[in-house]
């Protein structure tokens, strides 16, 4: 299946002038005023902000120090007709001015998460129903659900080709992607590579990730060195794994002027981020640190004060289990944590 980001069609302004010229008229005009602005894409800013100083506005400083260059008029033109159509809502997404509210998954396993749970139907209101007990606590950081959809997904035992993970069918993923875009709700693929290497599976799902609102999630604890055996011995990534898709993403955001992607990172142990100190951040990638692992409020809350304000890399995130945390934090708890995680999974 081949997948294309949506593109403005050439010389656009004739045909509007007959059909719709106060459109017309009314873009051009936006267009003057943002030329006289310098106008430059929303995909080219980063938000770095340490976790004590996070705020509702996001900074509008590339991460490298660099001035961004002006996009040219049809360039303008491309991005106000995104920005004015009905996937507008995804340029307007960004850390730390939304708080990300997620359910993780997969749909051929209904032990994995709430993806593989319920039917479409149910599994969407159930979401917005999570999402909004955290748009009532928290009104000055508006929530935006999403789906975590877990491909490939690492096996017990060798496949084939040797890579000890299972890729999930193009049909299935554009399924939930379709389904959360839909209802304003973000996508990610979450990575589980097992044996195989994290070029391979991102250059796979490469025409999903080219679209906005769809986004990624690494899981190192599914990254295995060699001779070990996924959910037998715990994974790793190394920073060099990270920046390679840090660069490939930013390189993405900014040439074709998408929204920002945003990358989650799971985490539990030290050792699955050995090197954590040398990820690099890029202008267009934001990077959420997912504090993994099911156990009582007070271990996990343990492990939130290392992994995302001790060891934080960028903005903060959380992960609970419906059921398997003893008990489930209430997300007036979760909100009461240091920093306030900026994202919260469900599984």
């Amino acid at each position: 299946m081949s997948l294309r980001r949506e593109t403005w069609p050439g010389l656009p302004c004739r045909a509007m002038r007959v059909h719709v010229p106060w459109l017309c008229i009314a873009l051009i005009g936006a267009l003057l005023f943002l030329s006289s602005c310098a106008f430059t894409s929303p995909t080219t800013q980063v938000q770095s902000t340490p976790a004590s100083k996070i705020s509702s506005s996001p900074t509008k400083t590339s991460s490298n120090g660099a001035d961004q260059s002006p996009l040219n008029f049809f360039d303008q033109m491309a991005l106000l007709h995104r920005l004015l159509g009905p996937d507008g809502w995804m340029w307007k997404v960004a850390l730390p001015t939304n708080r990300l509210v997620v359910y993780y998954g997969n749909p051929f396993s209904a032990a994995m998460g709430p993806i593989g749970a319920y039917s479409d139907d149910e599994l969407l209101a159930r979401l917005q129903q999570q999402a909004q007990a955290y748009a009532d606590l928290d009104p000055t950081h508006p929530v935006i659900p999403a789906f975590d959809y877990v491909t490939p997904v690492a096996q017990a035992s060798p496949m084939a080709d040797g890579t000890w993970r299972a890729r999930m069918p193009d049909d299935s993923i554009e399924h939930y992607r379709n389904l959360a875009n839909s209802n304003h709700m973000l996508f990610f693929m979450d990575m589980q590579i097992g044996h195989s290497t994290i070029q391979s599976e991102v250059n796979n799902v490469w025409s999903f990730l080219q679209l906005p609102g769809v986004d990624l999630a690494l899981d190192p604890e599914f990254d295995m060195p060699p001779g070990t055996t996924p959910g037998i011995e715990f994974g790793r990534m190394r920073a060099a794994e990270i920046n390679w898709v840090i660069d490939k993403l930013s390189n993405l955001v900014l040439t074709q002027h998408l929204p920002p992607k945003i990358l989650i990172i799971h985490q539990f142990r030290e050792s699955m981020l050995p090197d954590w100190r040398n990820i690099k951040l890029k202008s267009g990638v934001q990077i959420v640190t997912s504090v993994d692992g099911f156990g009582t409020p007070e271990a996990k809350i343990d492990d939130y004060r290392i992994f995302d304000k001790q060891q934080l890399i960028q903005y903060p995130g959380f992960k609970l289990f419906y059921r398997w945390d003893r008990p489930l934090m209430l997300p007036s708890a979760v909100l009461e944590l240091d920093p306030p995680p900026l994202m919260v999974m469900y599984q």
